[in-house]
């Protein structure tokens, strides 16, 4: 009888855990909050700055509020936002990472979060679009945010339908008819929410080209946070992945 010894790789990645799924979402986070941050004080607070010069004010209406203050939660802000929203990226890329039909993992990641800038941020704006001060609207802020939660409903919707329809007719015909079909029922289904909510209007006071740098510049940055949060989700879930030691005996 012969007993040899083989061992193992010093370090063999074990499967992610609930911990270390949320760890690399909140470092992921911390990491896209800052930058996002970051985005916001630097281009749009000087529109945003702008655009009050313009606003109506009403005596005594409510008190000022010292800049240094609303930076600071809009710093902050920031962070929790880019927290929530990469923890929720995280969670859902550990699940459907294997089915996103590219081989490279670094795509994997961006592709699901263009996916999710795109259900989160773009489709929502552009029925709602994001508004500097100086902007009074027809819908009240309650309605909106109604209104803002049925489009993502609706998103989620499509982009299940479009990743449905994708890979069935990918695998059936070819990826390029499953591609249009997808997005033309994704279109389809946002276009059917955009007619069942309540219409939206603007009444602007504030110069037309100040509005749209507001809003192209605040889709920015926005895209900016889901872009960081995509091209790091493999390697920081990669980082807190636990790792143990194994030495396995065999019998000749």
């Amino acid at each position: 009888m012969i007993y040899a010894t083989q061992q193992a790789s010093p370090a063999i990645k074990g499967s992610l855990n609930f911990l270390s799924i949320l760890k690399a979402g909140i470092f992921t986070g911390l990491i896209a909050g800052t930058a996002l941050g970051g985005l916001l004080l630097l281009f749009l607070t000087p529109i945003i700055l702008e655009a009050e010069t313009y606003e109506v004010q009403i005596p005594d209406s409510h008190p000022l509020i010292p800049r240094n203050i609303v930076h600071f939660w809009t710093f902050a802000g920031s962070i929790m936002l880019g927290i929530l929203y990469s923890v929720i990226f995280t969670f859902v890329y550990t699940m459907v990472q294997h089915i996103i039909p590219v081989k490279n993992t670094q795509f994997k990641g961006l592709i699901l979060a263009l996916n999710g800038f795109l259900v989160a941020v773009l489709v929502p704006s552009l029925y709602l679009p994001p508004n500097p001060p100086g902007i009074e609207t027809s819908l009240s802020v309650m309605t909106r945010q109604s209104i803002f939660l049925v489009i993502i409903i609706a998103g989620i919707l499509a982009s299940i339908a479009f990743w449905m329809i994708y890979s069935r007719l990918s695998q059936k015909y070819n990826p390029m008819s499953g591609l249009l079909i997808g997005a033309f029922v994704f279109v389809a289904i946002i276009i059917t929410a955009f007619l069942l909510v309540p219409s939206n209007s603007n009444i602007p006071s504030i110069p037309f080209d100040l509005l749209w740098k507001y809003r192209v510049e605040s889709l920015g940055a926005m895209f900016a946070l889901w872009a960081i949060m995509g091209m790091m989700v493999n390697a920081v879930l990669d980082h807190f992945r636990p790792h143990v030691m194994v030495s396995e005996k065999v019998l000749y």
